[in-house]
């Protein structure tokens, strides 16, 4: 019976990734670690107990000497709520938005292989950007009734001891991305605009891990940007055809630091920098031709994410977690528009770690996800005001095996 339950648990960390949508600020996808959303993510740059802060920084893939072949499977379910009940009238249009938050289900997996005392390779598969929203026909309809972007990253990873207390990593990022962009015209329920496309990208990972002790952990990690060029079919008003839609996504420096006080206690507290000024305007082009068939004015300004946690080994089994965090989201009211209604954030979160036996260990946790309203202020032609009110709840397990 083991033995059947751990090949069904290698096959599940095999398992590909499904589909997504922005936790955190913008179109970021935080939820990436269920041992990290138990404690809001505090600390993760530094190093868990699993191998999931290799996301943020690959460096800490030389905390796990003499473990050999290892893999971590995490599996996350987003439950969003966005609404606006006040949307300027227009002809035929009704205020409502209707609950534009899609159910979104995230996964991430997870290896780490130790070649001698000082080598380690890696590889990371995970959604980092995604983004899901539709609304009903209402007077927003025509800045966007419904929103998608899936990305899926693979992550390949080298990390090397410089000595018992430095370790270095870089490593190589080859992601695929795909958009679908639409809006309908409020008074006839009658779509205006659908805009596809997918690319091929590729950016790089790096990352440094300080031990100075056997009680602290220091930790960077650095994920570049990614150039997409996401070419696809479609039509604008009155233009049909092909199209181009360029897309970068940000730089993320991720800092974490990790002090065990005890036994039993463990602190964990962490600062995370998305250059998301980056996102001037979502423009689209004609292909071939290179004509603006369409530009959405974005600006908006850098992120920051800061978090505290806590652990508590209960017992030699038993970890129990608890943490918060605060999120500002970067888009400006300005700016903002029914596609994304972000603003900033407050995490609460809750979790704890089981290690099963000598080769399997499981995580569950929960987070609640406080948004401030999104109000919308958009003038021009087709003017829209609004107010979204919107909160996310997330529930994560995973499952790391020994191999």
């Amino acid at each position: 019976m083991a033995y059947g339950l751990r090949r069904a648990l290698i096959a599940a960390s095999l398992t590909g990734l499904a589909a997504t949508s922005a936790s955190a600020a913008g179109f970021a996808i935080r939820e990436q670690s269920a041992e990290g959303l138990g404690a809001s993510f505090a600390g993760v740059a530094a190093g868990l107990d699993g191998l999931s802060s290799m996301f943020w920084n690959p460096a800490t893939m030389t905390l796990h000497e003499d473990e050999g072949l290892q893999s971590e499977s995490n599996y996350s379910l987003s439950i969003p709520y966005a609404r606006a009940k006040d949307g300027g009238d227009v002809p035929g249009g009704s205020s409502d938005s209707g609950d534009i938050g899609e159910l979104a289900f995230a996964a991430a997996s997870y290896y780490v292989y130790q070649v001698n005392d000082r080598l380690f390779l890696g590889l990371n598969l995970n959604s980092p950007f995604g983004l899901a929203t539709e609304s009903d026909v209402w007077a927003g309809s025509l800045h966007g009734s419904e929103s998608s972007l899936l990305t899926i990253n693979a992550n390949p990873n080298v990390a090397y001891k410089l000595s018992d207390e430095i370790s270095v990593a870089a490593g190589l990022q080859l992601q695929y991305a795909n958009i679908n962009f639409e809006s309908v015209d409020p008074a006839t329920g009658a779509m205006v605009d659908n805009v596809e496309g997918d690319d091929f990208g590729a950016g790089f990972t790096a990352g440094l891990l300080f031990t100075p002790s056997d009680t602290t952990q220091i930790g960077i990690g650095f994920r570049s940007t990614i150039e997409h060029e996401l070419k696809g079919n479609g039509f604008v008003g009155q233009n049909t055809g092909g199209m181009t839609t360029p897309l970068d996504t940000p730089e993320i420096v991720t800092l974490g630091i990790r002090q065990q006080l005890d036994e039993r206690w463990t602190v964990m507290a962490g600062a995370e920098w998305t250059n998301w000024s980056r996102f001037k305007n979502l423009t689209v082009y004609s292909d071939p031709g290179g004509v603006v068939l369409n530009s959405t004015p974005e600006n908006w300004k850098d992120s920051w994410f800061v978090s505290l946690g806590a652990e508590y080994a209960y017992s030699d089994t038993l970890t129990l977690r608890a943490g918060v965090a605060y999120e500002d989201s970067g888009v400006p009211t300005s700016t903002r528009n029914p596609r994304i209604p972000d603003n900033d954030r407050y995490w609460v979160s809750v979790g704890a770690g089981v290690r099963i036996n000598d080769w399997l260990k499981a995580n569950l946790a929960y987070s609640h996800v406080f948004m401030d309203d999104g109000d919308v202020v958009l003038t021009g032609p087709t003017p829209l005001y609004a107010t979204f009110k919107q909160s996310i709840d997330i529930v994560s397990a995973s499952a790391a095996i020994d191999w």
